[in-house]
């Protein structure tokens, strides 16, 4: 009987140290979105420049519009400038939680928009190491959380956190993150396939604060695990406020951001 009373303490002890785990990470990805709530709006032009094995390598320029939707998920557009082959494909995405994101592509050689199917987000977009699923806004309710660990990324504390979509027609199994524990923005994230294993790692440099009080990076770098190509972003002329509103954000519009 008492060894019984032992293993049942033990299990009732593991038990409630796996809810704290679950519980500290819903609260590190509760504190990150409080702390970037209230952004209203904002644009930033981006350089993608892709690099491939064998030397491979080639540049994109476009323009991100990104507007914050209370009580749902974020709008973001991206609308490429270069080079002459991409100019003018514009993809727009409205986040959601718990249902999947929905999202659109305009073709300008087609002269259509194309809406993306729910189970089909897993392609590259515009040729880089990012899918579709990667270019949406992050979400709380999009995850279910729980904490690792603190440790130290390039000389800075981080909180460890596995993220495990909560969302349908995922390719990710988990995706572990780095948070930076002073500014609550991810320095690193480790995307896991559907069996478990490691594909790609994003990180993040050079954060900058804007308005005040909104940190963003001014430069990203996606890596492929298993080809080694690398996808680099990077960011420059942050706008907060910039002069669009959510109606310039939708489907319909989309040929007209074309031109």
């Amino acid at each position: 009987m008492k060894k019984y009373t032992i293993l049942f303490g033990a299990g009732l002890l593991a038990t409630f140290s796996a809810f704290a785990e679950i519980d500290r990470g819903l609260e590190i990805a509760e504190e990150t979105d409080r702390r970037d709530s209230g952004f209203g709006n904002y644009a930033v032009s981006g350089t993608m420049i892709l690099e491939g094995p064998g030397g491979f390598s080639s540049e994109r320029k476009f323009k991100m519009y990104t507007i914050e939707v209370p009580g749902d998920g974020d709008k973001r557009l991206v609308n490429f400038l270069e080079p002459r082959d991409l100019a003018g494909m514009v993809s727009l995405t409205y986040s959601h939680g718990l249902e999947p994101d929905d999202q659109w592509i305009y073709m300008p050689a087609l002269r259509r928009t194309k809406r993306l199917a729910a189970r089909d987000k897993s392609g590259s977009f515009a040729g880089s190491e990012l899918s579709f699923e990667d270019i949406g806004t992050w979400e709380v309710k999009k995850y279910t959380y729980k904490y690792i660990k603190d440790e130290t990324l390039d000389g800075r504390p981080t909180f460890v956190v596995e993220n495990t979509p909560a969302y349908p027609y995922s390719s990710y199994k988990m995706i572990r993150e780095w948070v930076d524990q002073e500014i609550y923005h991810p320095l690193r994230l480790l995307y896991h396939d559907i069996n478990g294993r490691p594909l790609k790692e994003m990180r993040f440099y050079d954060y900058e604060k804007f308005a005040d009080k909104y940190w963003r990076p001014m430069k990203m770098v996606m890596t492929n695990l298993r080809t080694g190509a690398v996808s680099t972003i990077i960011w420059s002329d942050y706008q907060f406020g910039a002069d669009f509103t959510e109606s310039d954000l939708n489907p319909s519009a989309l040929r007209r951001w074309s031109k």
